[in-house]
């Protein structure tokens, strides 16, 4: 037997240069290569890659260090079809030095149930804790070399087929030469989709690429987020709220600082705004998809209706992040500044620390979520379903057109049992959600026509063209 594997991989290394030896831990990435069964061969690589990499595994065996040990690790569950997350430590006493790591199937624990909060989720996250068993404990002697002194099997959950193990976090990383490409075209002026698509096809597929669309997009995004306002500009901002304030007796402002005080939030409304919202503060629409500054902070306008049907501005905010306390200051802030009055009818997007917040601090008014983006969401659950015209009458029903709480129930319940739906995880989660986007449950709010936030939109329009960074 063990002949015919050493056999087997010197035909490996032949087949596929000496980068597939299993003995060799990648730099860049912790995947493998995705073997194919050979037809007329009695070894089938993927198997083979499996026993040779366990072999490596077993108890008392030596590892040099702890990232070999994950990246070892990492080959084998890739080759077996699960994700590795690290797990607990332990230090010699008196001693911040290591002694044993884990590392543990990501299946392993279960949710916690005590810390799952009341409100209803937007989204419904799969459940992927089943308590899995399956671990890699390496510890080592004071002084000593590490060894493997604990090696669990066994899974208590399905394996991940080969051609998706390529989607498992574990086995995503985005290598130093991979990055620079990718800055490179992108401050090249190609957009992230495009620069993702070459390198795509330069890697012969996406499964060979070593990360996905999402994570270039959020490497991107870390590098261009600067989320604190340095030191120079945050005085020369506090400085023009406080002359402002002198000149103008109504003008409000209030900025939030992080634990190092320096800028995270602020926001302002002049008198006008004060005026308008106290007319027409009925219905608020905020909208935060928009950043227009070269620290890419987020903005916030509070946007209404007046009695022309014009846009209206109650204010003003800018974000470094979109956390649920970041909110629930703003909104706090934004009541402090015109005097404790809450709107009828509040109107955001599918945010849920937004939505979370609103619940908190404006708990008399009804929150209503934008239907132009549930729509634009919709088709990516729909699947198969988009090509019904029937099935999308049906919920542009429920959506809009429906003049009773009853009516919507019934039209619901018939597009359910007619497409058999009942397990269908998105229109569950958002049946949860039709007091918030079905408007037969706001028939009796004012909205002034309003169903999505449109209106915030044409504001971060107007921003744009007429406001520099």
């Amino acid at each position: 037997m063990e002949d015919e594997k050493s056999k087997a991989l010197e035909e490996l290394e032949e087949d596929y240069g000496e980068e597939t030896e299993i003995d060799l831990i990648p730099k860049t990435q912790p995947g493998l290569p995705n073997f194919s069964m050979q037809e007329n061969g009695e070894v089938q690589p993927e198997n083979f890659i499996v026993d040779v990499l366990k072999s490596k595994l077993e108890v008392g065996k030596i590892v040099n260090t702890l990232e070999e040990a994950y990246l070892l690790y990492c080959q084998y569950a890739h080759a077996k079809g699960f994700s590795v997350r690290k797990g607990e430590q332990r230090c010699f006493s008196h001693s911040d030095e290591l002694q044993s790591k884990e590392f543990n199937c990501s299946c392993e624990g279960l949710k916690d149930e005590k810390r799952s909060s009341k409100k209803i989720p937007i989204y419904q996250k799969l459940l992927t804790r089943t308590n899995c068993k399956a671990k890699l404990k390496i510890s080592r002697e004071n002084g000593g070399q590490w060894r493997v002194s604990r090696f669990v099997e066994e899974h208590n959950h399905e394996m991940f087929a080969h051609d998706q193990t390529h989607l498992l976090r574990s086995a995503r990383n985005i290598s130093h030469a991979k990055k620079s490409t990718l800055e490179a075209m992108v401050n090249a002026g190609i957009s992230v989709s495009a620069a993702v698509s070459f390198m795509e096809n330069e890697a012969c597929g996406s499964e060979n690429l070593g990360f996905t669309r999402k994570d270039a997009y959020d490497h991107m995004s870390r590098l261009k987020k600067h989320t604190k306002v340095e030191n120079g500009d945050a005085t020369a901002l506090i400085k023009y709220f406080i002359n402002t304030a002198n000149k103008e007796n109504y003008f409000y402002w209030n900025v939030q600082l992080d634990d190092d005080d320096r800028v995270m939030n602020f926001f302002f409304r002049d008198y006008r705004s004060a005026v308008d919202y106290e007319n027409f503060g009925d219905v608020l629409s905020i909208d935060t998809t928009y950043r227009t500054n070269k620290y890419n902070l987020i903005c916030a306008p509070f946007a209404g209706i007046n009695h022309h049907m014009q846009n209206v501005m109650f204010g003003l905010a800018f974000m470094s992040d979109e956390t649920e306390s970041s909110f629930e200051w703003l909104f706090t802030t934004f009541l402090d500044s015109m005097n404790g009055k809450q709107p009828q009818t509040i109107f955001s997007d599918q945010c849920q620390a937004m939505m979370n917040a609103i619940e908190t601090v404006f708990p008399h008014s009804h929150h209503r979520l934008c239907q132009w983006h549930i729509n634009q969401n919709a088709p990516s659950h729909f699947g198969s379903l988009n090509g019904d015209s029937a099935f999308k009458q049906l919920w542009y029903k429920c959506m809009t057109y429906c003049e009773s709480e009853d009516e919507f129930e019934a039209t619901w319940k018939y597009m359910i049992d007619t497409y058999n739906l009942d397990d269908h995880r998105w229109l569950n989660g958002m049946y949860r959600l039709r007091e918030k986007w079905a408007t037969a449950f706001s028939s009796g709010r004012f909205s002034a026509g309003l169903l999505a936030t449109s209106r915030s939109e044409a504001t971060n329009m107007t921003l744009k063209r007429y406001v520099t960074k």
